[in-house]
């Protein structure tokens, strides 16, 4: 009859015959735990395994109605003078990331370890769905443009002042400076709403 022992990692009860623990996966020769020797090939394996790809997919259709619904909200301060319009998409999207992320956290991960791996894969999704969007509206504004710029610019550049330099000499620096600091902040709040989004998720699925 073979001699049982306890696994050092979960404690559950095994044979001197086993090379690993039945219920956790510890290498009882090597003494690893089992999920160290799973990732130990590479940090893309290691996010592989903890990123549920259907999660990330449902937390996109989460975000557009968070959209939604943070356009509704955030647009009473515009129509009272609180906010620009800047500061409008700025909150409304922040918004939408942190409550699309904090699902991602609460449903993807099941313990701390998880909250990294999908958060990398997520701001992934967030930014390249950004960027696609972006790049799409303006390709089509500048190819608008420059066909209506073909268009109305037989012999008219003389007859009328050009618009691009009126609108140029009308901001100040101080504005430039404002749009910038918003694109700047735009930029950070993005991956902190983020992270604290799934944090927060995870703390709520763990008490």
């Amino acid at each position: 009859m073979p001699i049982k022992k306890h696994c050092p990692n979960c404690g559950n009860e095994i044979t001197y015959e086993n090379e690993f623990c039945t219920e956790c996966g510890y290498d009882l020769i090597n003494k690893v735990p089992n999920n160290v020797l799973k990732n130990s090939h590479g940090f893309f394996d290691n996010l592989s395994e903890k990123v549920n790809i259907f999660v990330l997919i449902f937390s996109f259709i989460i975000f557009g109605v968070f959209l939604f619904v943070g356009s509704i909200f955030w647009s009473s301060f515009i129509s009272n003078g609180s906010i620009d319009f800047i500061t409008y998409l700025l909150l409304t999207i922040v918004f939408s990331v942190f409550f699309a992320s904090m699902f991602v956290g609460y449903c993807a991960c099941k313990d701390k370890s998880y909250v990294f791996p999908n958060f990398l894969a997520y701001i992934a999704g967030i930014y390249a769905a950004l960027l696609s969007i972006i790049g799409l509206i303006f390709t089509f504004l500048w190819g608008l443009i420059s066909v209506l710029g073909s268009i109305f610019s037989s012999g008219s550049s003389s007859a009328y002042p050009n618009p691009y330099q009126s609108a140029t000499s009308s901001v100040t620096p101080s504005a430039d400076l404002s749009f910038i600091f918003k694109i700047i902040l735009f930029i950070l709040l993005i991956p902190l709403a983020s992270y604290a989004g799934i944090y927060f998720g995870y703390f709520l699925r763990d008490i």
